[in-house]
């Protein structure tokens, strides 16, 4: 498909399409991460004491490296509004930020997981995205008690802690992705090709930055919302801020402090 989808192949699926085909990287955007693809890292996603690796997995499949990247999380939902509310109704009325979210999460009960056209576009107004993509969407849509999302979390904890390599998007308009990059895979170019539909800026091809419409933005939620609205918009998505900054932080201790 156009977009990252594999997250609905299964394992087998994915093994056998990166070893028939010259494609070296597979991606999935929409769904959320499905843990049962770790076994193709050769990890286990079992709780501690149960058995792991090869036990899980036909031993001719490749080990496969898991990337991610996060963004701070107030900056991806305006992100998310810049790209799906304006640049997609430039002749139409523009609705404000915060009805477009409250409009989006109205649509969540209509999702469903491996319905590539069903709702899925309100994932990204979603509160705490980072808990539910990684939890394999156990996060409930609603606010709920503490023994609705910790489980939920923890799994997020657990799944992001077995990835190989996590980029904090805020870091990579510098020199850290590129050099995480070049450690763990080996890459010494960064240039990027684009389909460009029109002679609208599309972003930097030189620098290894394209957006499929539009122009490269600034999505900065701390400048473009009120204080008010943006300590809002933190609590509501705390669970997320807190996966964010650690992963963060241990991006820069593994890039900087060695092993």
């Amino acid at each position: 498909m156009r977009d990252g989808r594999v997250g609905t192949w299964s394992n087998q699926e994915i093994s056998t399409h990166v070893q028939e085909e010259k494609h070296g990287i597979v991606s999935n955007e929409w769904e959320p991460f499905n843990l049962d693809k770790l076994k193709l890292s050769g990890r286990h996603f079992g709780e501690s004491g149960q058995p792991s690796g090869d036990e899980y997995e036909n031993s001719n499949d490749p080990r496969l490296l898991f990337l991610t990247t996060l963004r701070d999380p107030q900056d991806r939902l305006l992100s998310a509004y810049t790209f799906f509310a304006k640049d997609g109704n430039e002749n139409k009325k523009v609705s404000p930020y915060a009805e477009w979210i409250g409009n989006m999460r109205t649509r969540l009960k209509q999702y469903k997981a491996g319905k590539p056209q069903v709702g899925f576009r309100s994932n990204t107004a979603r509160k705490n995205h980072i808990v539910w993509r990684f939890s394999g969407g156990q996060l409930p849509n609603e606010d709920s008690q503490e023994s609705a999302w910790k489980p939920a979390f923890e799994t997020a904890v657990r799944a992001l802690s077995k990835q190989d390599l996590i980029l904090p998007m805020d870091l990579m308009t510098g020199d850290e992705g590129r050099q995480a990059l070049e450690r763990l895979l080996g890459w010494t170019k960064f240039s990027a090709k684009g389909r460009f539909r029109s002679n609208v800026d599309k972003g930097d091809k030189t620098g290894g930055h394209v957006v499929t419409t539009g122009g490269v933005k600034n999505s900065n939620a701390k400048t473009y919302l009120s204080p008010e609205d943006f300590r809002m918009q933190w609590e509501e998505n705390w669970l997320d801020n807190l996966l964010f900054l650690w992963c963060r932080a241990v991006f820069l201790v593994r890039l900087n402090c060695g092993k």
